[in-house]
């Protein structure tokens, strides 16, 4: 039958048909190797990116886990509300209890295992190489659909303009256009199996076939560009959780009027700083610093003095420290100092050098002050050999130094 029809044909006629047959079967072939390409492109950047957010949120929610510290957990999963395509994140412990989470918890309880329409990210917590917890990000495909749809409007698109164009011009001139339709058929190609959408056909002739190319073209030129535009988001939204893990850190860990280290941070600091002395025989001493009648200076001069007042005493306890030695801000007026003691260090002379700095005014409202302080001090191993005993016996010396007129350090007998 179809040799019959061909036998019916002239030779304009059988040219025409096929360079249309050849063309449309070319970009048939191109159309499907780039819709399967850009398929598995914009799923995996989709899931790319809600991996590398849960990676960063894992690694900032350690802390977290480890101090059992719901509030920080929420706050750090609360930062998922920039991602609309984040459905449901929670995070539990290494006794799978919850600690945290986030978006809509009926989601996840409802729809196990997850369903087509939502994809889930499971990533376990470690701390030197142990398991402490797990965090599981659920995020919707919205986006990938929005994208297929609108992928699939251009490829309608140009299969319709390729297919007008190439009725057209192969009846305008076969032989002319020929060359061009080949050309493209085999970049499309190319693009199809390398994925290099980079690559672009010849254009040089005009007409309707000149359009085509045009267009084919334009399509890998949006497919690039949407390539970029995803990556550059990746690249945004890191830089954005960078910031934020930044802000949380300094939250978490640091005084936020005098900028020192926190209770939280020190205690880690001396701990670690004890652990070291053990295994090389040295010392170390844990300093408590109380300023002498702070409420009078409050109730005298008002709070904001008191606040310049503890800033000005965090500078300058802060030049009392080695950049191996640690000052922070327990709370109040009460401060705390590390101090790692080497051969010739004598905790004596440290503490009445601190002390004397206090006998220096201070400069409040343009108004000299005189703040002194009482000083307690405790040294590893010789007054304990585990924290808690080091920081009662520091705060009992603090206290005794209170008892015998202030402005003064004592050093635990």
């Amino acid at each position: 039958m179809i040799n019959k029809m061909l036998t019916r044909l002239t030779i304009g006629q059988k040219i025409v048909s096929l360079i249309v047959l050849v063309s449309m079967f070319s970009i048939m072939i191109a159309i499907s190797g780039l819709s399967l390409n850009e398929f598995r492109s914009t799923q995996d950047s989709m899931k790319r990116e809600i991996t590398m957010i849960s990676n960063i949120i894992a690694e900032n929610m350690k802390a977290a886990v480890v101090f059992d510290d719901n509030l920080a957990a929420q706050e750090l999963l609360a930062a998922l509300s920039a991602q609309p395509i984040i459905e449901y994140a929670r995070v539990s412990n290494k006794a799978n209890e919850l600690i945290a989470e986030y978006g809509n918890h009926t989601i996840y309880q409802s729809q196990m295992p997850i369903n087509d329409d939502l994809f889930e990210v499971k990533t376990l917590l470690y701390v030197d190489d142990k398991i402490i917890g797990t965090l599981i990000v659920v995020a919707n495909d919205v986006a990938y659909v929005q994208a297929i749809q609108v992928y699939f409007m251009v490829v309608f698109a140009v299969f319709c303009t390729s297919f007008v164009f190439s009725v057209l011009l192969s009846i305008w001139v076969q032989r002319r256009f020929a060359t061009p339709i080949i050309d493209l058929a085999n970049v499309a190609k190319k693009v199809a199996l390398s994925g290099d959408y980079s690559l672009r056909a010849k254009n040089e002739i005009g007409g309707e076939i000149g359009q085509l190319l045009t267009v084919f073209n334009g399509m890998l030129k949006k497919i690039d560009h949407r390539e970029q535009e995803l990556e550059a988001l990746v690249r945004i939204r890191t830089n954005e959780l960078e910031e934020l893990n930044k802000k949380l850190a300094d939250q978490a860990y640091y005084d936020s009027l005098t900028k020192l280290p926190n209770r939280s941070l020190f205690e880690d600091r001396l701990k670690q700083s004890i652990a070291h002395a053990a295994r090389e025989n040295t010392q170390v001493a844990l300093m408590f610093v109380d300023l002498d009648k702070f409420k009078e200076v409050n109730d005298t001069w008002g709070h904001a003095a008191g606040d310049a007042l503890l800033c000005q005493v965090a500078r300058r306890l802060e030049k009392q420290c080695r950049v191996m030695d640690t000052v922070a801000r327990i709370g109040g007026d009460e401060f705390t100092m590390l101090f790692i003691l080497e051969e010739n260090d004598d905790i004596s002379e440290i503490s009445r050098r601190i002390v004397d700095v206090f006998q220096v005014p201070f400069d409040i409202l343009n108004k000299p002050l005189v703040v002194t302080m009482s000083v307690g001090v405790a040294v590893y191993p010789t007054h304990g050999y585990d924290y808690d005993v080091l920081k009662a016996k520091a705060d009992e010396a603090m206290y005794k130094a209170k008892r015998l007129g202030r402005n003064q350090f004592c050093i635990h007998q």
